[in-house]
């Protein structure tokens, strides 16, 4: 974006730390025209209707982005995913990734994508986009807990980023029942690739999940039988079992960055700054309405609103308003012979 470069030429975009949320945007279709029906029939329908739009107009939707909602969709809007927001209705919508700058609160990168598609999967993009329109390097990078995915965590640390995301794992182990033993509670001996439970059983590694990337390291189910810690550590028959990530020491580093006193203050930071962010685009730029159909042109409208307030921010640290403390020497101007 253009506004973005005349704001780094401002001086008012550091660019090495960037706060990353995304927003829910209704789409311009009512809840009465989703359909539902096999994603077999859905995925027809969607093809006919981007056929025919793209006789009416020079203008289609793009066939790159993921597809969403397999057996619904909405006969006025096909793009926008059916999305249920806190205890609401479902209805269909679109959502709104964007990064801030630290500095001065510039949007430096956003992306437009169906209600569907999750937060997370969306941050290596938004940091190559803002990489790429500020021409800075990103050291800090600031999110929730939904951000804070292993496959995150290990991405940033891969490319020498910190990462004051929240932490997504721990928060899942914090809510799993006090009784039962967590996997920091196991000793990892990496000169026999093996576990160490709290009763001194091995944990042989087993298999490696594809999509996760991590290991699964197991105990025999008869040593576990007769564990006098069984009650303390599983519930299953099977024996316990443990995982580790393939890149486990870089993710050990990301959540230790994760769950610092800096990436507390930081995140403290990003809620006002991000919120108030998003909170301008809804007040004053129709932001939580779609405007028009299909996903090209949801994102143009994000796109318009980013700019505008990028704009706003450059154009009030290039006029700013005269401080009290300049008025004494105005007014000396205007009188002479004004003593003080």
């Amino acid at each position: 974006m253009r506004t973005v470069a005349q704001c780094v030429e401002a001086g008012l975009v550091d660019g090495s730390k960037l706060h990353v949320d995304a927003s829910l945007v209704d789409a311009d279709a009512a809840k009465e025209s989703v359909i539902k029906g096999t994603p077999e029939l859905i995925t027809a329908l969607k093809r006919a209707y981007r056929a025919t739009e793209s006789k009416l107009e020079e203008s289609s939707t793009p066939g790159t982005y993921q597809a969403v909602n397999d057996r619904m969709m909405s006969k006025s809007d096909p793009d926008a995913a059916l999305v249920r927001k806190g205890g609401g209705d479902s209805r269909p919508r679109y959502q709104n990734h964007r990064v801030i700058d630290d500095q001065k609160g510039v949007v430096t990168a956003t992306e437009t994508t169906p209600g569907s598609i999750a937060e997370n999967k969306k941050l290596m993009t938004l940091i190559d986009q803002h990489q790429s329109n500020t021409r800075s390097q990103v050291q800090t990078v600031v999110a929730d807990h939904k951000y804070g995915t292993a496959e995150n965590f290990v991405a940033c640390q891969e490319r020498g980023i910190t990462t004051h995301l929240g932490d997504a794992l721990g928060k899942a182990q914090h809510g799993r029942e006090r009784t039962i033993f967590g996997d920091e509670a196991f000793t990892y001996a990496p000169l026999h690739n093996i576990y160490r439970c709290p009763a001194g059983q091995t944990l042989k590694p087993r298999r490696m999940h594809p999509i996760r990337r991590t290991i699964e390291y197991k105990a025999p189910a008869r040593v576990c039988a007769v564990c006098v810690l069984r009650a303390q550590c599983t519930r299953s028959h099977h024996g316990r079992t443990v995982q580790r990530h393939e890149k486990q020491a870089l993710l050990d580093v990301a959540r230790v960055q994760a769950n610092s006193r800096a990436a507390w203050r930081n995140r403290r930071r990003r809620q006002h700054l991000i919120e108030r962010s998003f909170a301008d685009a809804a007040n004053n730029h129709h932001f939580k309405r779609a405007r028009w159909r299909r996903l090209w042109r949801q994102q143009i409208q994000d796109y318009l609103i980013a700019a505008i307030q990028n704009v706003r921010i450059l154009l009030a640290h290039q006029n700013p308003k005269p401080s009290a403390v300049a008025l004494p020497a105005s007014i000396t101007r205007l009188q002479p012979g004004f003593a003080y």
